[in-house]
């Protein structure tokens, strides 16, 4: 029955708990499989209000859009990173692929689950997105109102 599960996962203490039910699940679900999934938000600069040289952590002067895409970068290094030590903790228990991705939240985990024909997405409540999250509505409502599978909330 629920044999893909998505797991959205931002590293808040509700994507915790929404991963740990998601493991939970899938030690049940003969056969299944959880995809942990990262979605880092895209930083976009209007190039007339900064200027056009910044100073790298390499020491070296930059252009600000290749500063933007190197700290992005790291960014995705850094979770990739994270997500494999879960990957490793949870080896032994059930099958996990992971995956990170850059973008709007909501659009890309919606985007995923529907072409990867995803069963179940398993997510926290709410994320590390604070304030925004109340002025541009919850990522978890979105995702649920635009695929096509199960969405299970976790609080």
């Amino acid at each position: 029955m629920f044999t893909k599960i998505l797991v959205p996962y931002d590293g808040s203490k509700y994507a915790e708990k929404a991963l740990n039910s998601a493991v939970f699940l899938a030690k049940l679900i003969k056969g299944s499989e959880i995809t942990i999934m990262t979605v880092i938000d895209e930083i976009i600069t209007p190039p007339i209000l900064f200027p056009t040289k910044v100073r790298h952590k390499t020491g070296e002067n930059t252009t600000l859009p290749t500063y933007i895409r190197d700290l992005q970068k790291d960014m995705q290094y850094k979770m990739m990173d994270r997500l494999e030590e879960i990957k490793r903790k949870y080896q032994n228990s059930v099958r996990i692929k992971i995956f990170v991705t850059v973008g709007p939240a909501e659009v890309k985990i919606a985007d995923y689950a529907n072409r990867k024909n995803v069963d179940l997405i398993v997510m926290g409540s709410k994320g590390l997105k604070g304030i925004s999250r109340l002025i541009v509505g919850s990522v978890s409502r979105t995702v649920s109102e635009k695929v096509k599978c199960t969405v299970m909330i976790v609080r």
